[in-house]
């Protein structure tokens, strides 16, 4: 029995060696992928030896390379090494020049973010390297996994009864009360009548990209749009205000109040925003079975309708232009026709469509 066996495989390696095994420009990343899955099958390496045209003991040496470096230790790529020259970029070097795309920029260049061309630029003038071209330096920080991200927000809670307002919120999502529903009512907004910027599709014809218009002057005000989501039915539903004050939202619980009966509890979560505090709506609120579940300060992640909200922005508001209040609450409104499953997906046909785009030009 061999004493010397490929480690456990992790998923991304078995991936990475099934696409080694089928290159058909470089024969010896195939052949040593090839012994790696054969040892790893439970093949003898004796037989492996025989299957790939090599010598038992440069299989062994192979399995060893892998077991200690992984990948690494067992790919062969020509832009890294020459023939009949040293190796251009050692281990230790490309080591280096990870570690060094990983420091801070501001530090080193005095600039907020590295780009390929400014990480080689200094590469070479710190002597790392005498030469690497952008292509080369891309392809090793790909090797090395070193990939360009966004960053992100992070916000931490400053509620000091944040525990207790978290677990009372997790506690209703994970299971819902004996003779109640759960809600989760936000506001959207304020919706102004601009134009919005997206994403579109375009052809290689650069003109038939579309093109919005600046506004400097906007005179037609704003509406608010508040909204509750229903947990049970996976529903999204609201009413569009010219105002959010307590009034108004008090009114809109009592809307929302009428939609279910009244002897079914309502469990509303939402966050503590300065209308939904109001004694007039608490009040109203504890007589009318209604509780009320207020998310910490800083932690609107945690009401649900929040994600939603997205979804809306996108596919309702984002490359649009509407140029009246109306048209624009008509647009979310076929949007949230077709999310609570009210109608289907087209509205149009294509052929008359086309028809009409034809009629036109």
């Amino acid at each position: 029995m061999d004493k010397v066996r490929v480690r456990p495989l992790r998923p991304h390696e078995k991936k990475k060696l099934c696409r080694l095994k089928r290159q058909r420009t470089n024969a010896v990343n195939v052949r040593n992928a090839r012994i790696v899955l054969l040892s790893r099958g439970g093949l003898c390496n004796r037989s492996i030896a025989e299957r790939v045209d090599c010598s038992a003991s440069w299989v062994r040496t192979i399995i060893h390379r892998f077991n200690a470096d992984g990948l690494f230790g067992i790919t062969w790529y020509p832009f890294f090494q020459e023939r009949h020259t040293p190796r251009r970029f050692p281990a230790a070097c490309r080591e280096q020049i990870v570690e060094i795309a990983l420091s801070s920029p501001k530090a080193l260049i005095g600039m907020s973010q590295w780009s390929l061309p400014k990480l080689r630029d200094y590469l070479v003038q710190q002597g790392i390297v005498s030469s690497i071209s952008v292509e080369w330096l891309r392809q090793l920080l790909e090797r090395y996994r070193v990939r360009l991200r966004r960053t992100k927000t992070w916000k931490e809670s400053t509620d000091p009864d944040f525990a207790a307002k978290y677990r009372a919120i997790r506690r209703l999502y994970q299971q819902r009360p004996v003779g109640g529903r759960r809600l989760s009512i936000d506001e959207f907004g304020p919706l102004n009548l601009q134009p919005r910027h997206g994403h579109c599709l375009a052809c290689q014809d650069r003109r038939r990209v579309q093109r919005l218009r600046a506004t400097y002057t906007r005179k037609g005000g704003v509406r608010h749009f508040l909204a509750f989501y229903d947990l049970e039915t996976d529903r999204l539903y609201g009413r569009f205000t010219k105002r959010k004050t307590w009034v108004e939202f008090l009114s809109f619980l009592k809307w929302v109040r009428r939609r279910y009966p009244v002897t079914e509890k309502l469990h509303v979560v939402l966050d503590n925003y300065g209308p939904h505090l109001k004694t007039e709506v608490t009040l109203w609120a504890l007589g009318n079975n209604i509780r009320l579940y207020f998310t910490p300060t800083q932690a609107s992640w945690l009401n649900r309708i929040e994600c939603h909200f997205t979804a809306l922005k996108k596919f309702a508001l984002e490359t649009s232009d509407h140029r009246s209040h109306a048209e624009q609450q008509e647009a979310i409104e076929s949007y949230l026709h077709w999310r609570n499953r009210r109608r289907l997906l087209s509205t149009t046909s294509w052929r008359d469509y086309r028809r009409q785009r034809r009629q036109a030009a």
